[in-house]
């Protein structure tokens, strides 16, 4: 088989780079969108965080076995680590993988929120898009009838609620499990006899994906602090109207090479597209939101990163944020974000070795291969 792509690779090779070049031949107007400007590092004293998470799930032939993580560094002249994870099971469901995904979402936000409220932090660096979290839509939301879904959210939501405001006080865990098996056990196993198991995981994931939404908004509370940091994006606002689908951190990363940043910055308000859809809770104060997002190149040749501020911001406040992420940066990219990735990462060995400590000897279905 791999000699007939291999033959297929050099028959087409002329093509599909022409084809690539054809994605890429664009006049962008760069210098439109992009200031090169070295903006010097923040001198001052700070208390800088930085968090990641990690997953990783292995599939038997009844379930899956998962481990999540998340790890939260805090420096200023010390180093602090605040660590959360958890390992379990999950029955097959259409959504299984989408939800293991959730919970180390989960607790990259709980974790968060734990280091803001127990130390006196003057920015966190969040790793990923906290614009990507609140627009993405729930599908499951709508399979659920709205009278049960506000029969099980009348009950959920202050508990749900009285566990993150109090975060500080206990482990990171996903609560809306355990009021599952505990406090909703009763009305779910009615739900259950009437319309069977496949309903129930869509309220557990429903309920989930509501706990998401709460620790985010109690996060975003303290916006601030916040500095949301991606290192790859599909975003395209600031070409959208130059006839391509090439991200816009491509097209930045393919055009420019000095140290610099995005000017003027995107703004994104309730009265954009991403915000039209009503939120389940909490629908006023996501509303009420503004979003700064731009691009910036820490280190020369290095790549491009883009910055979502839960806020408004101008020109001195972007420039602010910059003096702060590149004070403390290598290769580009800032250390306690790299540090925290690779100290929480969940690597495929490390999950053969979690389920062999347990003592999960199941066939996986892969054996014979």
């Amino acid at each position: 088989m791999l000699e007939s792509l291999y033959s297929v690779a050099i028959k087409k090779k002329g093509t599909i780079v022409e084809e690539i070049e054809n994605y890429e031949d664009k006049d962008f107007p760069i210098s439109k969108f992009w200031k090169d400007e070295e903006v010097p590092k923040y001198e001052d004293s700070l208390t800088i965080a930085a968090g990641d998470g990690s997953k990783h799930e292995k599939k038997f032939l009844s379930f899956y076995f998962y481990a999540i993580a998340a790890e939260t560094l805090i420096y200023n002249n010390e180093l602090v680590k605040i660590e959360s994870s958890d390992i379990n099971t999950m029955l097959h469901g259409k959504f299984s993988k989408d939800r293991i995904r959730n919970y180390m979402g989960l607790f990259e936000v709980k974790n968060a929120l734990k280091a803001i409220k127990t130390h006196d932090i003057d920015y966190y660096l969040y790793d990923g898009s906290l614009l990507g979290d609140l627009i993405r839509p729930y599908p499951l939301e709508k399979q659920i009838p709205q009278d049960i879904r506000f029969d099980v959210l009348d009950f959920a939501e202050d508990e749900l609620n009285k566990e993150i405001n109090n975060i500080e006080n206990h482990e990171v865990e996903i609560y809306s499990s355990k009021l599952v098996k505990n406090d909703l056990k009763t009305k779910l196993d009615d739900i259950k006899a009437k319309n069977g198991f496949s309903y129930i995981e869509n309220i557990e994931n429903y309920l989930e994906n509501i706990e998401k939404l709460l620790a985010l908004a109690n996060l975003l509370k303290y916006k601030d602090k916040i500095i949301a940091i991606s290192k790859s994006s599909i975003a395209t606002d600031y070409f959208d109207n130059f006839d391509t689908n090439i991200p816009d951190i491509a097209i930045f990363t393919k055009y420019t090479q000095d140290t610099g940043y995005s000017f003027p910055p995107r703004y994104l308000s309730a009265e954009t597209d991403q915000f039209k859809r009503e939120f389940p809770i909490e629908n006023d104060f996501f509303k009420s939101l503004n979003f700064t997002i731009f691009y910036v190149r820490l280190e020369d040749n290095k790549n491009v990163l883009k910055i979502e501020l839960p806020y408004k911001a101008d020109e001195a406040k972007i420039k602010e944020i910059i003096s702060v992420i590149s004070r403390d940066c290598t290769e580009g990219y800032p250390y306690l974000l790299k540090k925290a990735h690779h100290d929480v990462v969940i690597k495929k060995k490390n999950i053969e070795q979690l389920s062999n400590i347990v003592g999960i000897y199941e066939k996986s279905g892969r054996e014979m291969l």
